[in-house]
């Protein structure tokens, strides 16, 4: 699987998403397990999965069944699942959280404590509650991606930073995913966010409206239609992306047509738990290390087109060359993006009213 399994995964908001991984988790009519094991039941939103032989593996290891249910189309939907019925949990594990969803999450108490002896493997580094009761499973790195052709064969220079993005040699050349729908276009905002703090990201978000910047509603519709280096018919050679999308796009050469501009990347971990009163909490816990472990995140980038948290992994043939781990992402404290989420989208809004 390539950096496309992330976009899948960020979808709009409203929009279902459709699983285009290896196999539906939990399917009986495709599963080659055995139908009397124990069952785990993971909760995640659509477009997450695990591949038939990690489920396999799993089950060789443990004993038991993985299966993933399905609850909504995005992070938040599943965070809203989760709120909504904390004592009552209707599944063992929660995955795929980002930091702003898992704290929200975490203030309704819905997880309950597990600290996996896989977790001093690196994961520990983005640990965002004292009490233990999330694990960082995967990281999402968002940032201008570039087609390098369309620039060479214009003879033209590339933007390197977020400031150069409101120059007027670069006026209407970028598409940009819609922050209030998209996770790739909102963690774009909060790149501008912590690169300008609160004084000073409306008025660039102005410049960037002024400058010609294309919002565009979905992340698929701005990378696979309006962008210049994947598509065809995209005529734009700059858009808000994964970090992982030029691997998607890698040549036989083992080279890309498409670049990351480093200075614009941030960082989104997403995670997972045990949930507070599972009936399966034992098996819950096994499923943690599983997702913890070397075999795991092994598969993570092929798998999601994400970055793995555990350390000294490698990533796929080419990635290290074209989509490698950035070392100096842009970040917030993600009490201070679920304290302030709402706000700022409301006022990116009067902004490109």
């Amino acid at each position: 699987m390539s950096g496309k399994m992330w976009r899948v995964a960020s979808r709009l908001v409203a929009g279902a998403l459709a699983s285009v991984l290896v196999a539906a988790c939990g399917d009986p009519a495709e599963s080659t397990s055995d139908p009397a094991a124990p069952t785990v039941m993971v909760l995640a939103y659509e477009g997450w999965s695990v591949p038939r032989e990690l489920r396999d593996a799993f089950q060789r290891q443990t004993g038991f069944e993985l299966s993933v249910k399905h609850v909504g189309a995005s992070a938040a939907s599943l965070t809203e699942h989760l709120t909504s019925s904390v004592g009552e949990p209707e599944g063992d594990v929660a995955v795929g959280l980002p930091a702003r969803h898992a704290k929200r999450a975490l203030a309704a108490d819905v997880f309950a404590s597990y600290t996996s002896p896989e977790a001093n493997q690196g994961q520990h580094r983005f640990t965002i509650d004292d009490q233990q009761r999330l694990s960082a499973i995967d990281l999402a790195d968002v940032c201008v991606n570039v087609d390098k052709s369309w620039f060479a064969s214009r003879d033209r220079t590339k933007p390197k930073t977020l400031a150069d993005l409101v120059r007027p040699e670069y006026a209407g050349l970028i598409a940009l995913p819609d922050p209030s729908r998209t996770e790739a276009g909102f963690g774009f905002l909060l790149a501008t966010i912590a690169r300008y703090g609160e004084t000073g990201w409306r008025q660039y978000w102005t410049q960037l409206r002024n400058n010609g910047a294309h919002l565009v509603p979905s992340l698929d519709a701005a990378y696979e239609e309006r962008f210049s280096g994947a598509s065809t018919s995209g005529s734009l050679p700059l858009v808000v992306a994964p970090a992982s999308s030029p691997a998607e796009e890698l040549k036989d050469d083992g080279t890309s047509p498409v670049a990351v501009l480093p200075d614009t990347c941030f960082r989104t971990v997403r995670y997972a738990g045990v949930l507070d009163d599972a009936d399966h909490s034992e098996r819950a816990h096994r499923v943690i290390d599983f997702l913890l472990s070397q075999q795991f995140q092994a598969a993570i980038a092929p798998t999601y087109g994400t970055y793995p948290t555990r350390e000294r992994v490698e990533l796929p043939e080419g990635w290290r060359g074209t989509a490698p781990l950035r070392t100096e992402p842009m970040t917030l404290p993600a009490a201070d993006v679920t304290t302030s989420e709402r706000r700022w989208l409301r006022e990116w809004r009067a902004v490109w009213r």
